[in-house]
């Protein structure tokens, strides 16, 4: 079952928490504090047993220096403000402008920064508002950090570090978060989420029209009675109906959908345009689409899935976000490659043009892997980067990822678990405090195509026994789930209260909201596949991100506001009824999936849903479901507050 996944080259993250501080004092004044060592700019698993030497110091290095806030305590007051539903302040936003002038760098300290970077005859070769690009040699570097930059052999390839802690000057710790780039390493920073399903075409596939339709009375019983094939996968004018979209009549005009993602598909809109026609909605007006894509630069490297695996999740992205708000714009940005430089900016592009009301994010990594690179300081950068969405009013959603709680225990059976994984722990970026967490379920819908229930997205597979009597084993091997568990941050203000402590830890948890995503019951894309357009079927938080987003595109549009960051106001509406609180099945359930006559021996697949690894979905909040998924009630009440 081929499945979209990539394995990213590591790009380790060294902390660079100050620079400067090296003027001459004036006379009477206290000596500037000296050089402070940055714990765990040098991986700890880079043990001098495996080093291999100093790179030569005249090999050119190419970083990249993350800048921070001014004020960053006066910064999360503001977004506490801004975000939460009660304050005077609620929805007063900045412009990019006015957020760079009230806590962006100050230029004085840009100036400061730039002196002692020449001074350390290192050159700027990029200036924006997020970092300062630089070049120079080994023997630069090593010179302004204090460490020289090793090569280490490791089980992965030879890779390379600095050789010690950096020791930096220690006056502008808020300024300069991070140097990325001095140090290569393996395995993935980023991979995106989903399960294609090669297959789906109905007319070679049996499934049924709506849940429990058609019994697969040929097959062998599965715990003590006939079980029924999955549906068919689902389609935006079915899923714009159980989801309420439908009844509230929005379409999202007026609205615009950036999605992110790596590389870029050539096929992107004529693929939309095909597939929205063929299931009977309206292809883009001109101009409703937009692209910024630019292949001359990308970096194709074999730590990335190749490019056209990339197309897949942006076909998934973009024709899920048009399947359920069909007026609003749709922007796809594509990074260079699958690596954090790249994806920042992306990201950053959008937020620093105000190019989108709504961000969709459909991609993943982990912190705590065999090989870490997710450093405090990289994690600082990006979340600096979203707390400037959330201070501009822009919604930044993202896939909570696919293998439950990321558990080692999960990696043997789980599509697209990292198989690098130390822990259980919540995906990143998805675990920030600062972005909305979209976790997946499994939708039953009624035979008129209403909504029936839901359960957590978590399959366990079993297949035919030899002799064909049965299905081995049962419940199964778990193969696909959403994802969820707590982060590594704090427990942000809008979860206080509503996610017990018994799951919470102190900590923040994921996901926020859930929505239809499962690999057993996908959801239907098209895709231009070795030169012919193919309908597919996809699964994934990978299909509920944009679902979301795309809803929220709608909610904004009913309400004639702008909703930002959504997560404060999303929990205050926790007891309204705005959402469905999705369970675990009391007994067994299962479909069966007809993977079509090509799959042979392993053409009909049992898959017991309910089971996400390591995460159970119950009354209330949770860590497979979140608050749940939008009942019809949800746009429902945007209008009712409209004005």
């Amino acid at each position: 079952m081929p499945f979209a996944r990539t394995r990213l080259a590591l790009t380790v993250t060294t902390a660079l928490t100050a620079l400067l501080g090296a003027f001459a004092p004036t006379a009477g004044a206290a000596a500037p504090p000296g050089p402070v060592t940055v714990a765990g700019s040098h991986p700890d698993h880079l043990t001098a047993a495996r080093d291999a030497g100093r790179i030569p110091a005249a090999t050119t290095l190419t970083a990249h220096l993350y800048l921070g806030t001014r004020d960053p305590n006066g910064l999360d007051a503001f977004l506490t403000a801004v975000t939460t539903p009660t304050s005077p302040r609620y929805r007063h936003y900045l412009t990019p402008t006015q957020y760079e002038r009230r806590f962006g760098v100050a230029p004085g300290t840009r100036t400061r920064i730039t002196q002692w970077l020449t001074d350390a005859r290192l050159r700027i070769t990029e200036d924006t508002p997020h970092y300062l690009q630089l070049t120079g040699s080994e023997a630069h570097f090593a010179q302004a950090l204090s460490t020289t930059i090793h090569r280490y052999d490791t089980s992965t390839g030879t890779v390379q570090a600095p050789a010690d802690d950096i020791r930096v000057p220690a006056s502008l710790a808020q300024d300069a978060k991070s140097v990325d780039g001095l140090s290569f390493d393996l395995p993935a920073a980023a991979r995106p989420l989903g399960q294609v399903e090669h297959h789906a075409d109905t007319d070679r596939a049996e499934c049924s029209a709506y849940f429990g339709e058609r019994p697969a009375t040929a097959l062998p019983p599965a715990f003590g009675r006939t079980q029924t094939f999955a549906p068919c996968p689902y389609t935006p004018p079915l899923l714009r109906r159980a989801y309420g979209v439908t009844a509230s009549g929005a379409t999202g005009r007026g609205r615009t959908i950036a999605i992110v993602g790596a590389y870029g598909s050539p096929t992107a809109e004529q693929d939309a345009n095909t597939y929205a026609t063929a299931t009977g909605d309206r292809a883009f007006r001109p101009g409703q689409y937009r692209e910024r894509v630019d292949p001359s630069d990308w970096n194709i490297t074999k730590a990335c899935a190749p490019p056209t695996s990339w197309a897949g999740e942006q076909a998934l992205d973009v024709e899920m976000a048009h399947g359920y708000a069909p007026d609003a714009g749709v922007l796809y940005v594509g990074a260079n490659s699958c690596l954090d430089t790249d994806l920042m900016d992306a990201e950053s592009y959008v937020i620093d043009h105000h190019a989108a009301d709504i961000i969709s994010n459909s991609w993943a990594e982990v912190i705590h892997t065999s090989a870490p690179h997710l450093t405090p300081a990289l994690l600082d950068a990006w979340n600096t980067l979203f707390r400037q969405a959330a201070a501009e009013g822009i919604g930044t959603y993202f896939a909570a990822g696919d293998c439950g709680d990321q558990s080692p225990d999960a990696t043997p059976g789980g599509l697209n678990c990292d198989p690098n994984t130390t822990q259980a722990q919540a995906d990143f970026p998805s675990g920030s405090p600062w972005v909305t967490s979209v976790g997946g379920t499994t939708l039953a819908t009624t035979k008129d195509g209403g909504y029936s229930w839901e359960t957590s997205m978590g399959d366990n597979l079993s297949i035919q026994t030899p002799d064909s009597t049965g299905w081995e084993p049962l419940p199964g091997l778990f193969t696909f789930g959403g994802g969820g568990g707590p982060s590594d941050f704090e427990q942000p203000w809008y979860q206080r209260g509503t996610v017990p402590r018994s799951l919470a830890h102190g900590h923040r948890t994921t996901p926020d909201i859930s929505m239809e995503g499962d690999g057993a019951i996908p959801v239907a894309i098209g895709n231009t596949l070795s030169g012919r357009f193919e309908t597919v079927g996809y699964g994934g938080t990978s299909a509920s991100a944009p679902a979301f987003a795309a809803l929220q595109a709608d909610a904004e549009q009913l309400s004639g506001h702008t909703l930002g960051f959504a997560n404060p106001l999303l929990y205050a509406m926790r007891s309204t009824g705005a959402f469905h609180d999705i369970q675990d099945p009391t007994r067994p359930t299962a479909v069966i999936r007809d993977m079509g006559p090509d799959a042979g021996t392993y053409r009909y697949l049992l898959y017991t849903l309910g089971h996400d690894f390591g995460l159970r979905a119950t009354k209330g909040y949770d860590l497979s479901s979140g608050l749940g998924s939008p009942a019809p009630s949800y746009l429902g009440r945007f209008r009712r507050h409209s004005g």
